[in-house]
């Protein structure tokens, strides 16, 4: 915005709140994002993830590897590539993540055994359901 002279301070701090507004409104969007047709909600700002309404509790790991996967929705990656995202090193097994997986399908999946938001590639690795809203 631009303030012409003479303006008063009060101006100058309504025009700043309003500039504030804005800016928040559009980063808080931009961190909210739902995959599987709507059932699973992220809210990175605030570090909150909702399946069909209801907050779930999600472990460090398991949060590391919900965002991973949301950060490019449909993108294949490997065990290691997630590891290496969440832990930033390499544990002795990369089947540690499959474990982690696990857990966090039963948190967000309405029927683990047959996923449709954090589904397995064989041979490849793990993705988020094709089926996002974004």
């Amino acid at each position: 915005d631009y303030v012409t002279k003479p303006f008063s301070p009060r101006e100058v701090v309504l025009r700043a709140q309003a500039i504030l507004r804005r800016v928040s409104a559009t980063t808080e969007g931009a961190s909210r994002r739902s995959f599987g047709g709507g059932a699973l909600l992220i809210d990175e700002a605030r570090h909150e993830a909702t399946v069909r309404g209801s907050l779930i509790e999600l472990t460090p790991t398991e949060w590391g590897i919900l965002t991973a996967l949301a950060a490019v929705p449909g993108r294949v990656y490997s065990r290691l590539e997630l590891l290496n995202r969440v832990r930033g090193y390499e544990l002795s097994s990369e089947r540690v993540v499959d474990s982690h997986v696990k857990n966090l399908r039963r948190k967000v999946e309405q029927d683990p055994q047959h996923p449709r938001i954090v589904e397995t590639v064989l041979g490849a690795g793990y993705r988020l359901g094709l089926g996002h809203d974004q």
